[in-house]
């Protein structure tokens, strides 16, 4: 783990906040602090470090929001984030990390304004092939791969869950299960990679407090925002973060 200055440690308490609060209440939020902590530490080590920080967010996530998802809908999107997951942990070890940046970032900003698109035309009908299972397969599939590479699958789950027209609360509830388990499901491949070390869970244990108190912001919020407006700024919090995998590491 390299020293950090007063300055990193505010980024990384930042991105903390920022982490509890997407669990709770805005989702797409976690693609900042992605990119907050590749500034701390370099690219593969960062998203090992990340990882301890999501895990905690998304046990306070299904803790606080206490309400059961809809365990059928996360059955079909499962396994193929499973297979995504394998794919990923494979490829990590093969293919340079610009180049994966590069991928991860224009898929999610080009997905992210064609969904914007749609909004700012009126339509109101779910995509064509929303409820698919080429539909489901594909997002499943695109999610694991890209949160193993770099814990960057929240645009992908936010296409899917929002194809799906569920309300925030449900959305939110999903979200936490879903990354709960897929995160948990990381963990050992993550420490076969040396992407998870003693010193990267010192450092994360340190920032607990913080995932805690951005959970709890999280979960006011949402209470207060209005559904068309929590779509709009999940989807431009996933642009944000796709324009940021764009930009040198």
């Amino acid at each position: 783990m390299p020293a950090l200055s007063p300055f990193d440690w505010f980024l990384a308490a930042l991105a903390a906040l920022i982490v509890g609060a997407s669990k709770t209440g805005l989702p797409g939020g976690v693609t900042l602090a992605v990119a907050l902590f590749a500034q701390l530490f370099p690219a593969r080590e960062s998203t090992g470090a990340l990882l301890p920080v999501l895990i905690c967010a998304d046990v306070l996530a299904v803790s606080l929001l206490r309400k059961p998802p809809n365990w059928r809908l996360l059955l079909h999107i499962f396994p193929w984030t499973a297979l995504g997951v394998l794919l990923g942990w494979g490829l990590l070890s093969r293919i340079d990390n610009a180049q994966l940046r590069l991928i991860i970032g224009g898929l999610i900003v080009s997905m992210t304004l064609y969904q914007l698109a749609r909004r700012f035309q009126g339509s109101s009908s779910p995509p064509p092939s929303g409820s698919s299972r080429v539909f489901t397969a594909s997002m499943g599939t695109a999610a694991g791969i890209t949160t193993m590479i770099a814990n960057a699958a929240g645009p992908f789950m936010t296409f899917y869950l929002l194809a799906m027209r569920m309300g925030k609360l449900e959305f939110v509830v999903v979200n936490a299960w879903f990354f709960l388990v897929i995160n948990s499901f990381k963990v050992p491949f993550a420490a076969n990679l040396g992407l998870i070390t003693w010193d990267s869970l010192r450092f994360d244990l340190l920032l607990a407090p913080l995932v805690l108190a951005g959970a709890l912001l999280g979960r006011w919020m949402l209470r207060r925002i209005r559904q068309r407006v929590f779509e709009l700024v999940v989807l431009l919090l996933a642009l944000v973060g796709g324009l940021r995998l764009l930009m040198p590491a």
